[in-house]
């Protein structure tokens, strides 16, 4: 009984990889940023309204730069207040940015585990 405990213990790990949970930490973060995106657009014309922004992937670089021992998948991300004012053009790059940025994670979640299941059926489809 041990050894089962201990190969599925083993599995999940490769399921639930840092990988894995960095692109589902990524993932919230798009949700999130697209939320405040919006959130911007809609008060675009509200007198005094500066913009928010998420901030993630500076935060993420620096993890990977300074090799701090944290996990890429610990970094989280934050909200922004900043002094600008909404630009609705810029908002709409955001959005798209954002959009595409979603599109590259779930193609990277999507590869991981097709990769999984070519691994354990050994059939590549």
């Amino acid at each position: 009984m041990e050894a089962i405990t201990g190969s599925m213990t083993g599995a999940m790990r490769f399921v639930d990889s840092d990988h894995s949970r960095l692109m589902s930490r990524a993932m919230d973060t798009y949700t999130l940023r697209q939320r405040i995106t919006a959130s911007n657009i809609a008060n675009a014309d509200t007198p005094g309204y500066n913009r928010n922004e998420v901030r993630f992937e500076d935060e993420l670089q620096q993890v990977r730069i300074r090799d701090s021992g944290r996990a890429l998948h610990e970094v989280t991300p934050s909200i922004e207040l900043t002094d600008q004012p909404v630009v609705l053009e810029d908002e709409l790059l955001e959005m798209s940015d954002t959009q595409i940025r979603v599109n590259l994670v779930t193609r990277s979640l999507r590869h991981h585990f097709d990769m999984l299941r070519t691994g354990i059926t050994g059939v590549n489809r």
